[in-house]
């Protein structure tokens, strides 16, 4: 294996080549015209009939079909670091396209590069366009029909399994009731019989107990003759449950240890000078704010009140450095702050932890939730040691929380001052407003 080999990992939505091209693909109609075009495909007696019917579709998917620049993507200061994508524009990859399919509910993109040497019109064409559609759902279905193979693969090796535990209850449920019933339907027969008619059938009395006696050693045998064979396939399974249970453990214990060498990702690369101002501009601004708003605090409350910097340290730091990570943005700034709050506050009402149980609960608590929620935010963490390690009261949390409504403020205005910067991102609260407001009557 290379030195420079980037292992397969998983992409989120708007970060790296993929993920970007499958943001910009999702709000299109791109996705909507391949899935149409791709349930069309169901009945089609002929080729010659399906390219017919087909075509109409695929020319609206191939109007969103958008060739971008990979080294624009890459040098762009607003998209989250990348290193697969640095590797693109590096190694030449000069024009992308990604083309998303949808096969039975299995989604995702494929993507296509282009020489940016050639012709344009040759490169944007329908018979070009329409091989690339036709060419992306056909390794969208080869890459679909894995899950189906490994889902028949696992009942085809589970059947046997289950196969012989059913047929092992069987049998021990046999031997378990035989023997009962047995006793049960003789006790029956010799009780349906008058004491005469059992003294003048004792001949036959004697021969029935011969019978029962030597088919019930031939049951017997043949009991035990399958009771071995059932021990000897459980020993079987239990040794091979054995050797597959020591591999999976050798080959995680491989795995982990070279987890542990560190892999190929590259050092983000640093800010330019002009960044660089930007961000000691908002940091210095932000925190005089902050230093004059806690001597104001302090003033009034005769010292009793006071900001807890720490955290507010780390959040600029995330706002000024991190501009568009999803951890700088106002939404998980605040409602991440006000889980810690709430769960240092929960906490209190216990009297029976400790000060060192309270530190160890509260921001294993506040991770777990925040990341269950998607609205993580590293300064959470530091905040709730902080309230749970009995350094501050109770009463500092409000003050803690304006705090963090002045840093959001002051990093809102400073940071879209710059071209290069826009913060936040988004604003999902506005956007719910706005989208009830659009669908109520009068707004329309």
């Amino acid at each position: 294996c290379r030195l420079d080999h980037i292992y397969p990992s998983n992409t989120r939505p708007g970060v790296g080549l993929a993920g970007l091209l499958w943001s910009e693909a999702s709000t299109s109609n791109a996705m909507k015209a391949v899935r149409n075009g791709v349930q069309s495909i169901r009945g089609v007696p002929s080729i010659r009939r399906f390219t017919s019917e087909i075509k109409e579709t695929l020319k609206e998917s191939n109007d969103h079909i958008v060739w971008r620049e990979v080294n624009t993507l890459a040098q762009d200061p607003l998209q989250p670091y990348d290193e697969r994508l640095q590797l693109y524009a590096n190694a030449g990859f000069s024009l992308a396209a990604g083309i998303p399919y949808d096969i039975h509910g299995s989604r995702g993109i494929i993507i296509f590069f282009a020489n940016p040497h050639m012709n344009h019109k040759i490169l944007r064409c329908d018979t070009n366009l329409r091989l690339i559609q036709f060419a992306s759902q056909l390794i969208g279905a080869s890459v679909a029909v894995h899950e189906p193979l490994r889902e028949a693969e696992l009942m085809k090796s589970v059947r046997p399994v289950q196969n012989w535990r059913r047929l092992r209850t069987k049998i021990m449920a046999f031997i378990r009731f035989q023997r009962p019933l047995m006793k049960k339907r003789r006790r029956d027969r010799s009780n349906s019989f008058s004491p005469q008619m059992r003294r003048s059938n004792s001949f036959h009395l004697g021969l029935r107990k011969v019978r029962s006696f030597v088919a019930g050693g031939m049951r017997r045998e043949m009991s035990f003759r399958m009771m071995c064979e059932v021990t000897t396939r459980v020993k079987k399974d239990i040794a091979t449950s054995v050797n597959d249970a020591q591999y999976a453990l050798k080959a995680r214990g491989m795995k982990w240890w070279r987890k542990i060498h560190g892999g190929n990702a590259g050092i983000p690369p640093p800010f330019n000078l002009i960044q660089c101002v930007w961000t000691f501009i908002g940091s210095m601004t932000t925190h005089a704010i902050l230093s004059w708003m806690n001597e104001a605090i302090a003033a009034r409350s005769a010292g009793e009140l006071t900001l807890i910097f720490a955290p507010l340290g780390a959040l600029t730091t995330l706002q000024y450095n991190l501009t568009a990570a999803p951890p700088s943005q106002p939404r998980n700034a605040l409602f991440s702050q006000i889980i810690s709050m709430f769960t240092v506050y929960s906490l209190y009402q216990f009297p029976s932890l400790d000060s060192w149980h309270r530190t160890a609960l509260a921001p294993a608590i506040v991770e777990t939730v925040t990341a269950k929620l998607g609205i993580i935010h590293p300064p959470s963490g530091a905040s709730a040691i902080a309230f749970a390690a009995d350094l501050y009261g109770i009463e500092h949390m409000g003050v803690f929380l304006l705090g963090v409504c002045v840093a959001i403020t002051t990093a809102i205005i400073i940071n879209n001052l710059s071209d290069k910067r826009q913060y936040p991102t988004n604003w999902p609260i506005l956007r719910a407003i706005n989208a009830m407001y659009n669908s109520s009557p009068n707004g329309k």
